[in-house]
């Protein structure tokens, strides 16, 4: 059995054309001028796809134990190989391939930034028709050797399309079912109390509030809802309502320094938002 990183390192002689100097996060896309050969059994540890470009028609096989498949690859077709054990393959004619090697890991936390997973897996195509997927191939191996205007971003949007497509329509995975396991634990939310009241008169983001957790915003956001039933921005507003009505008790500080203390954009601001809290606005209240 041979081992790789990339299945490209079994053809033994080097890319026409590849990106393998670009800075692209979890992605390389390569292109091949190959005769006819083949393959022998082997362990890739990148994803690949495989796009077939020769105008003509190549037929190809591949072995799976007693199993033989067979395809007939016109220009455009694709194969999807997620990273793993295959038999021995071959093609019967001159091939123009474009492969597209994609880090396992990297795909699989876009997924689970999109949604909460307990399982992700890649599904294996020999051969199949995805008119995108060629499309985005050839895209990427043209910004490979050329500036763009924009420069990176035009590559990593198209890296991550491409990623996103793959997720969406040739991924298998399992949704985690929302219940108690996805609560939030007593630990996590004493250290955004904390946070809190630490940084009320900063601006307190999402993001801060769920890297506490250790979750993506995404993640985080809807955890949170279900162990408090309240969003976080309605919990921080909550959270300072109740302060500023110790304050406000307390009688020490005027209305607009308690404004600032508890990081409202302005005095006005803060007095709409108490008055819509509490029925009445700082002032009232404190009177009272």
């Amino acid at each position: 059995m041979n081992y790789s990183t990339y299945t490209s390192e079994l053809y033994n002689q080097p890319a026409v054309e590849t990106s393998a100097a670009q800075p692209w996060p979890g992605l390389r896309v390569e292109r091949y001028q190959l005769a006819a050969g083949g393959v022998p059994a082997h362990f890739h540890a990148q994803h690949l796809l495989l796009i077939h470009q020769a105008e003509q028609a190549v037929p190809s096989h591949r072995s799976s134990g007693n199993r033989v498949e067979e395809g007939l690859f016109r220009a455009g077709d694709a194969g999807l190989y997620p990273a793993g054990e295959y038999g021995p393959s071959a093609w019967n004619g001159p091939a123009n391939i474009i492969n597209v090697h994609i880090d396992p890991a990297w795909l699989e936390n876009k997924a689970r930034q999109s949604l909460d997973l307990v399982r992700f897996s890649l599904r294996e195509r020999f051969r199949f028709e995805d008119g995108l997927l060629s499309y985005l191939g050839s895209q990427l191996l043209a910004a490979a050797g050329r500036e763009h205007a924009l420069g990176q971003l035009y590559a990593e949007s198209l890296v991550n399309t491409l990623g996103y497509h793959l997720i969406e329509h040739h991924a298998s995975f399992e949704r985690r079912i929302v219940g108690v396991g996805m609560r939030l634990p007593a630990a996590v939310l004493a250290r955004i109390d904390n946070y809190v009241e630490a940084h009320a008169e900063q601006t307190i983001t999402l993001a801060a509030l769920a890297d506490l957790a250790n979750l993506s915003v995404f993640h985080f956001a809807r955890r949170f809802k279900l162990t408090t039933g309240r969003s976080p921005y309605q919990y921080v507003l909550d959270w300072k309502i109740k302060r500023a009505q110790q304050l406000l008790h307390a009688g020490e500080l005027p209305v607009a320094a308690i404004s600032d203390a508890l990081g409202f954009a302005s005095p006005a601001h803060f007095s709409a938002a108490f008055k819509r809290a509490v029925g009445q606005n700082p002032r009232a209240f404190q009177h009272r």
